[in-house]
């Protein structure tokens, strides 16, 4: 039954108020604020004017016809220092007198222009532009309060002293500016919002390495031509071996006829033949082994050491082939060769 009797009380309340006449509620806060506007007053009086204020303030909340509590504001705003507030207040102070039908405040709307336009000179005007926005969503605070996005550009009245600007762009943390204005000053700050995170931060992209000259490709012509002047030398080894066992053979059965010929015997005639044949060979054999061994060498020390060598260092710098040669020399019987490799 508790609820119920709550919920009864509450209705008869509401119709009590409802039922009660107009003035009488009237009255009752006119009364209320003289309460409050003498409390001001009191304040004002003591030096208090920052307190006054608030009393003010309250009693205008209460009876806004009162238009004394708020000329009392102006007038403390501007005690304090605090004009753009002042010129403010004389401003709704000046609209309200001539909207008021009370003999009381005839004259007051003159009043509250001149006050209001001897303190455009000491005012300070700030405005606020956003940079770099574009498609994001941004927030600006002026002194801890949303600034309206329309006022964005415009030149904004503000009491003299620091004053702080906040720009919400959606990172960590807002980008902050403090400025002071001074009497009859005009600051424009501009806030840039930051790129995203992504353009900004990504890593750039890795630089394509310098292009390092192939290596594998001549050294491989290099050791082929090598094999091959070596197979040559071989050949040149084996042709001598076989020229000097047949000239051994032709000098023992056949007779010296004069200028390196021999007259032989029909049956050491192959012998014969196979030395000459030998000799040619051997011949044709050292060409190929010089040319090869030549060219072998010539591709392996021209060729850049390999990426793996260059970044081992010196290791692989000393075993590099330096230099070689092959030489054919007077042998007894014939020819024969001589290959000097050095590293």
């Amino acid at each position: 039954m508790r609820f119920f009797e709550r919920q009864l009380l509450t209705l008869c309340t509401a119709a009590l108020l409802a039922a009660a006449p107009a003035p009488a509620l009237a009255a009752g806060a006119e009364e209320d604020a003289k309460t409050l506007f003498a409390r001001g007053r009191e304040l004002r009086g003591a030096g208090q004017c920052e307190q006054a204020i608030i009393a003010f303030r309250s009693a205008l909340e209460i009876y806004p016809e009162g238009l004394g509590a708020l000329r009392n504001i102006a007038e403390c705003e501007e005690a304090l220092g605090l004009y753009a507030s002042a010129r403010r207040d004389w401003w709704d102070l000046r609209r309200a007198a001539l909207q008021s039908t009370e003999a009381k405040y005839a004259g007051w709307s003159e009043d509250a222009e001149l006050r209001y336009r001897a303190l455009g000179s000491k005012v300070g005007t700030l405005a606020l532009k956003v940079q770099g926005a574009e498609g994001r969503q941004v927030r600006v605070a002026l002194d801890g309060k949303p600034l309206d996005p329309r006022l964005l550009g415009i030149d904004l009245e503000r009491d003299l002293g620091v004053h702080t600007i906040e720009l919400f762009y959606g990172g960590a943390a807002p980008l902050t500016e403090r400025i002071e204005l001074t009497p009859g000053a005009r600051r424009v700050v501009a806030l840039t919002v930051p790129p995203p995170i992504a353009a900004r931060d990504a890593p750039a992209a890795p630089s394509a390495p310098a292009p390092v000259p192939s290596s594998s490709g001549a050294r491989t012509g290099g050791y082929i031509a090598l094999g091959v002047g070596g197979a040559g030398a071989i050949a040149t080894v084996v042709a001598l071996a076989v020229r000097a066992g047949a000239v051994s053979a032709v000098e023992e059965g056949c007779s010296p006829a004069g200028d390196g010929a021999y007259v032989c015997p029909p049956s050491l005639q192959g012998d014969y033949d196979t030395g000459r044949t030998a000799s040619t060979l051997a011949g044709v054999f050292a060409g190929v082994g010089l040319v090869g061994i030549g060219a072998g060498v010539t591709l392996l020390l021209l060729s850049p050491p390999s990426p793996a060598s260059a970044a081992q260092g010196a290791p692989a710098a000393r075993g590099a082939l330096r230099s070689a040669e092959l030489s054919l020399a007077p042998w007894p019987g014939g020819l024969g060769s001589r290959l000097r490799v050095r590293f």
